[in-house]
């Protein structure tokens, strides 16, 4: 990780106003519960006053509770706050191109149930088996109270997060997801993966930290394709206007110049030649398959570079290369300079760093010190990111 003083003012982190982000307050305390007052001002960057002011009317009213943890010795024993449980569960629905899962959650973060399927080619009967997984989750919960649907798909979703616009690796269009999905009286938000992958990244790194709220990070989520989440003063960004819920689609941005042709139609597109995908094509590149050869999934590639096959490990390089170069556009553009990688891609990490950080370092971002790149979590494109954005979706109106 390089650090300098070039980047540092994008990297600190300001004192949060509060008042009008009481869900970063909940954020929060639901990563790190249970966590003091102390704790929360501390993280937050405000006064302990401020902090009971917005934490003690939901106290009262169920939603939160203070317990007295016992403590050794003489002394004030601490008082922490987290979710009460009132019985509410949240369920999220991972729409993969390969593969899907339907999970369900609490606000205690932990995943409870999941199931998981073979993605169906055809968008209802994909969304008709994700139907049939909730209503068992459901039967198999009863006596809770479910509080909302959060939804990952992987493409581009509508200014409403009801509906998915476009995702070009299954060739589903203008489909209304929360339609097909919905329970009377039930809200179902519908996101694309890599913001819902960046929602996830951010809870992982609140609870696993020992800094502040992380402020500003870019995601890259490689698996089948490549889609890129951003969060921008604490906050998932989605776009403005007629670009809301289109923002991070830079897994469609030309790397190569008549390059391969991708499902989007366009050709050299950075998934082509980045995501956990593309390992294949690079590994047997323009030579014909043998008699009685496949083409190996990321994983086997993976595991054929631990064992010392030189093929898979230069595949796997020139994965971080590509990777690297579309990575260093990206911090151009935008002007962030923290990267998380997540998804598939992150089980070749050993391979695929070194040449990915070599790759930046000879664009003018490798110029300018305090940009960094880390590994992610695989899962966080999958139903981590869909339950996080039902969860999130519910505290923003606590």
């Amino acid at each position: 990780m390089n650090s300098s003083t070039a980047f540092q003012t994008e990297l600190a982190a300001p004192a949060v106003n509060i008042a009008n982000k009481r869900s970063l307050l909940l954020r929060l305390i639901r990563a790190e519960q249970p966590i003091t007052r102390t704790d929360i001002a501390q993280r937050l960057g405000i006064d302990k006053s401020t902090v009971t002011e917005n934490v003690k009317p939901l106290i009262d009213a169920g939603v939160l509770r203070e317990d007295t943890l016992d403590a050794k010795g003489q002394g004030r024993r601490p008082r922490v706050i987290s979710f009460a449980d009132r019985g509410e569960y949240f369920i999220g629905v991972n729409l993969g191109v390969r593969r899907s899962q339907v999970g369900i959650t609490t606000l205690k973060g932990d995943i409870e149930d999941e199931e998981d399927f073979e993605t169906p080619k055809e968008s209802s009967i994909a969304l008709r088996t994700a139907r049939r997984y909730i209503d068992q989750i459901m039967r198999r919960n009863t006596g809770r109270t479910l509080r909302s649907i959060g939804v990952s798909v992987p493409g581009m979703t509508d200014t409403d997060r009801r509906s998915l616009l476009y995702a070009p690796n299954l060739n589903w269009q203008s489909i209304d997801i929360a339609k097909a999905l919905g329970l009377e009286g039930i809200r179902v938000v519908v996101e694309n993966d890599s913001t819902a992958a960046a929602m996830y990244e951010a809870r992982m790194k609140i609870r696993d930290s020992d800094e502040g709220l992380m402020t500003n990070f870019i995601l890259v989520r490689s698996g089948t394709g490549i889609g890129v989440g951003l969060v921008i003063g604490s906050e998932v960004y989605r776009g403005s206007g007629l670009t809301r819920g289109i923002a991070g689609e830079f897994g469609h941005m030309t790397i190569v110049a008549g390059g391969k042709q991708c499902v989007c139609g366009n050709r050299g597109c950075w998934e082509k030649y980045a995501s956990a995908a593309a390992a294949a094509s690079l590994y047997v590149g323009d030579r014909r398959l043998r008699p009685g050869e496949t083409i190996p999934r990321f994983v086997e590639i993976v595991a054929k570079a631990e064992n010392g096959d030189n093929r898979s490990r230069r595949t796997l390089e020139m994965i971080g290369d590509y990777l690297g170069i579309g990575i260093a556009n990206v911090i151009m553009g935008i002007g962030i300079p923290r990267v998380i990688i997540s998804g598939r891609l992150v089980y070749g990490w050993k391979f695929i760093e070194d040449p990915l950080r070599e790759a930046i370092s000879r664009s003018i971002v490798g110029k300018a010190e305090g940009w960094s790149v880390e590994a992610g979590s695989p899962a966080g494109a999958a139903i981590g990111g869909a339950l996080e954005v039902a969860v999130e979706d519910h505290l923003a109106v606590l």
